[in-house]
């Protein structure tokens, strides 16, 4: 079961929380703390022990209130990514820092032809002389087309590589996000003024300050893209399996179209 503990950001409190865990016999299999709440996966809590779990937690200094919650952040966070790479009508693969494939959308999968997760990038996308390492961005780049071009499925594609960064200070690179382009949509998008000049690796985007700026980006690009097709927020949200409020929120977010 997960659920939500929400406290007045008294010191000590998720310390003294997890010492009353350890008491009522539940251990975390994932924790996450957000501004003064406490996202718990307990698979050993049951419905019948979370009215005393609730009575032991509610004698804590600082809390506030305890609730049945579907799905931790963190799995919110890639529930909507996963739906946005989804949808994207180019090939998508995100890559982890040993250059991995974690996260693939339905184009690519259905232009290789198998399951991509767990394959070495290096020797999904074909670039003479290059290895898994040389996809990785650094600390300090932006999101930005590579240089040339890859063979992927036995289509020749340019790589708009996007970093995924990982939170808190000092923290580095986490993998990518890696936006595989036709030569002509990059055209296109050059002619709209959102892409890269005609010499490849001149492009330069504000550089994400994490992964969550990212995939605010990543996410505006595609629905941008896809609101003249989908030209209302209950279209467009048939279309990417999201609800209505949420995709209306986006749109409004992002200044694209309006709501209905």
């Amino acid at each position: 079961m997960r659920i939500e503990i929400h406290f007045d950001d008294r010191p000590g409190f998720t310390e003294a929380l997890l010492g009353l865990l350890v008491l009522q016999h539940q251990s975390p299999r994932a924790l996450e703390v957000v501004s003064r709440h406490v996202y718990l996966d307990l698979p050993g809590l049951t419905q019948e022990a979370l009215g005393p779990l609730t009575e032991a937690v509610r004698g804590l200094p600082g809390f506030v209130g305890l609730r049945q919650v579907s799905a931790l952040p963190r799995e919110l966070r890639l529930r909507q990514l996963e739906a946005v790479i989804e949808a994207f009508p180019d090939p998508v693969l995100a890559i982890n820092s040993q250059g991995l494939v974690v996260l693939s959308n339905e184009a690519a999968k259905a232009s290789w032809g198998a399951w991509l997760a767990g394959l070495p990038i290096d020797e999904i996308l074909g670039r003479k002389g290059w290895d898994k390492a040389d996809w990785q961005p650094r600390a300090d780049d932006a999101a930005e087309f590579l240089g040339g071009s890859v063979d992927f499925a036995g289509e020749t594609y340019m790589v708009e590589r996007i970093p995924i960064r990982r939170q808190g200070a000092g923290a580095g690179v986490a993998g990518a996000v890696l936006v595989l382009r036709a030569p002509q949509r990059v055209e296109a998008l050059r002619r709209s003024g959102a892409g890269a000049p005609p010499a490849a690796g001149a492009h330069r985007e504000a550089i994400p300050a994490s992964f969550a700026e990212a995939q605010k980006a990543f996410e505006a690009d595609l629905l941008r893209r896809l609101f003249p097709h989908y030209p209302s927020s209950r279209k467009l949200a048939k279309r990417l399996k999201l609800s209505h409020t949420a995709v209306a929120n986006k749109l409004r977010s992002h200044g694209i179209g309006r709501s209905e």
